[in-house]
């Protein structure tokens, strides 16, 4: 799969491409306003554009209109950590395949991440009035050093490469409740809302770059 992410926030923009590069897609490229989705799109013709809602220049459901007809053969996908039942309607009227929401496990966007990229229609999102964002800090790599025993550490790089829990919890050699027990401490410890946003901060800090 060929993959053009759109998403003003960096940080959860390279946790993405980390995550999928590692599941063998090819992220074409990673575009932080939309004038740049839009000429990225337009120019490597992926098979899917993940696309987020709000744009320091611009709006993201505009994009997806403009994409719609620019580059017909790319299959569009909104990903957002903030939408409800109206954004969403928006969404598919606009040309989206479907929508996935950033509060999603890393599975379950990437399961719908496939099915939208092959030009099939999946919307799973959660209605939420706030978006979850990583907050600001001023070292991933120290705050990741700093915050979590080295077991935690081994599960964020873990989440970071995309493993599910039960994966998770088989190759260290613990229960699925002891792997979920070690997934909530770094998520808590982190200041993170979900398996993405802690995905992002695992590349942010390089723990990915090390990891076998």
């Amino acid at each position: 799969m060929r993959v053009v992410l759109c998403d003003d926030h960096r940080m959860f923009a390279e946790g993405m491409a980390t995550v999928l590069a590692t599941r063998g897609w090819t992220v074409c490229a990673v575009a932080f306003t939309t004038a740049d989705a839009e000429s990225a799109i337009r120019r490597h013709r992926p098979d899917l554009g993940m696309i987020d809602l709000g744009f320091p220049d611009g709006d993201g459901l505009d994009l997806i209109r403009s994409l719609a007809g620019l580059a017909p053969a790319t299959n569009l996908l909104l990903l957002t950590g903030s939408t409800d039942a109206a954004a969403v309607g928006a969404a598919i009227r606009a040309g989206a395949g479907g929508v996935a929401s950033k509060t999603q496990g890393i599975e379950r966007v990437i399961a719908i991440a496939e099915r939208v990229g092959r030009g099939k229609t999946m919307t799973d999102v959660c209605a939420v009035t706030q978006g979850a964002r990583i907050p600001r800090r001023p070292a991933a790599r120290a705050t990741v050093a700093t915050l979590l025993t080295s077991r935690e550490r081994d599960v964020l790089g873990r989440l970071g490469r995309g493993q599910s829990t039960a994966v998770l919890a088989a190759d260290l050699g613990i229960t699925v409740n002891t792997a979920r027990s070690h997934i909530q401490n770094v998520l808590t410890k982190l200041g993170v809302h979900s398996r993405l946003e802690a995905a992002a901060l695992a590349a942010r800090s390089g723990l990915l770059d090390r990891a076998g």
